[in-house]
């Protein structure tokens, strides 16, 4: 007599899902992790992308919108296998709606450690300046 085991049932399932939620494929797409900040120069950005070469990132601006696309590309080495896929591969995407008070036209993009800064200047029209008040005589 074999003694029956609800939750073996469930277990192999979980395992199936996970295998197959785990293995990277070419339509798989991860969305990165951003901060963003603003101060009185502007929008700063900083997007976590571990494991991308900056040859694989690319930033757009185009109708007040940023995107931001990367890819890390998941190399299998020969001959092994896999037990469990955890890190994000595949594509990368991230968009913002960069309002008008800001300069999509002279963002600066830097890559450090597998994080992707980018400063967007406030417009000049949306700087705070100084009005000078004339007294007529």
């Amino acid at each position: 007599m074999i003694r029956y085991n609800p939750f073996r049932e469930i277990e192999q399932l979980q395992n199936a899902l996970l295998r197959n939620f785990f293995t990277p494929t070419a339509e798989s797409a991860h969305t990165p992790l951003v901060d963003a900040l603003e101060d009185a120069q502007g929008v700063h950005l900083a997007v976590y992308l571990p494991g991308v070469e900056p040859s694989q990132v690319e930033v757009t601006a185009e109708n007040n919108t940023l995107t931001i696309r990367a890819e890390r590309p998941f190399n299998k080495p020969e001959n092994a296998n896999q037990w469990r896929l955890e890190g994000p591969y595949g594509k990368f995407e991230r968009s913002f709606v960069i309002p008008n008070t800001f300069d999509l036209g002279k963002i600066e993009a830097t890559f450090k450690h597998g994080i992707l800064y980018l400063d967007i200047p406030k417009a000049e029209a949306a700087q705070p300046r100084r009005i000078e008040v004339r007294v007529n005589p």
